[in-house]
């Protein structure tokens, strides 16, 4: 079936197989499979991240990286804690808009415009390449989720044989997500009376704690905290939040993870 996005041509991918011609110099590699695996991320402490279905394959807690640029060219990372839904969606639940991507495919799910994060390169032109299994990014909410699930495979009618692989988590990855949830928790129950940690490489008179919460500054990412001699300023970025949260009982989960349609592997780098 073909539709019109404006002046694009919109094409559903069971008429389309191989290279997909856009336009002169891009083009669009498809894969040869009947079902893609579309994955949709949600950022803690987002309402999103408890979210569940039937028709959902997998779900996994990650550490997302993004990027942001400075206006004089120089770009800063950031970390996210945040979980991956898996969807197994049949090739004909997907439409492709004839429009240029550049790693970024413009696709139609269940009336709702994504882009699809994929590998490219310059091949005849530039091409870009949709793997069976492709991300929509880490900002998706219950409603785009829902939209997901209702044209996605359940995975109790998913044929034998191992359809996806999920890789666990490093070691490493593992304490930054719970230092970032931690982050999450603590600032949403942190006040006078509480007690907080400093991270590795900072302190107060020659300690990194455990110091006393005295106040939170309104609009200010930091807390006062004494020690009984003095007080001081707690930066937010000088917190140990795993450490802290554990000083007052806050109760922090690790990465959760769940694949019902194949492994959990370990991961490559343990």
């Amino acid at each position: 079936m073909t539709e019109e996005k404006g002046n694009a041509r919109i094409v559903n991918l069971a008429e389309l197989t191989g290279r997909v011609d856009i336009e002169p110099g891009y083009h669009v590699e498809l894969p040869d499979t009947d079902q893609i695996i579309i994955v949709a991320g949600a950022n803690y402490p987002a309402a999103a991240t408890r979210y569940d279905h039937p028709n959902l394959a997998a779900r996994q807690d990650k550490v997302f990286y993004t990027r942001a640029y400075w206006p004089d060219g120089r770009k800063k990372w950031f970390q996210h804690a945040g979980r991956d839904f898996y969807f197994v969606v049949p090739r004909n639940k997907i439409s492709l808009v004839f429009e240029k991507g550049y790693s970024y495919v413009p696709v139609v799910i269940n009336g709702q415009s994504f882009r699809l994060s994929v590998t490219g390169g310059t091949f005849d032109g530039w091409t870009d390449f949709v793997g069976r299994k492709a991300h929509i990014g880490i900002n998706a909410t219950k409603k785009v989720l829902d939209l997901l699930a209702e044209v996605a495979v359940p995975p109790v009618e998913i044929k034998s044989g191992t359809l996806l692989e999920i890789e666990a988590l490093s070691q490493s990855d593992v304490a930054q997500f719970v230092e970032l949830v931690a982050g999450h928790l603590c600032r949403s129950r942190l006040q006078a009376g509480h007690r907080l940690v400093l991270c590795d490489g900072w302190s107060y008179d020659g300690s990194r704690g455990p110091f006393s919460v005295a106040s939170k500054p309104k609009e200010r990412q930091s807390y006062v905290a004494n020690n009984g001699n003095g007080s001081f300023r707690a930066t937010y970025k000088s917190i140990d939040w795993t450490k802290t949260a554990a000083e007052n009982g806050f109760v922090v989960e690790g990465p959760a993870q769940e694949n019902r349609i194949g492994p959990i592997t370990p991961c490559d780098s343990e």
